[in-house]
């Protein structure tokens, strides 16, 4: 019987910034915390993002949102449809 999936993709993180937070900010926090850009979305709010260095995705999560102007972070879930 093959192993699970784990729940959600490992050292990638959703991250969506509150309004009027500018690129320039957004880059630099992104920087900061080792990370780099999937993708873009949701016209420069929303992130996907994968974590550079060796740590856990809740500490990334953990350490992301103690930034006043992101509005949340999360994993990317790993979603399966019924058969």
């Amino acid at each position: 019987m093959p192993l699970p999936l784990p729940r959600f993709a490992p050292k990638e993180v959703l991250v969506k910034f509150k309004d009027g937070v500018s690129s320039e900010r957004i880059a630099a926090i992104l920087k900061d915390n080792q990370t780099d850009v999937i993708a873009e979305l949701q016209r420069g709010r929303l992130y996907h993002i994968r974590i550079l260095e060796d740590r856990s995705v809740e500490l990334a999560i953990a350490q992301l949102t103690s930034y006043r102007e992101i509005e949340y972070a999360e994993p990317n879930y790993r979603y399966e449809t019924q058969k």
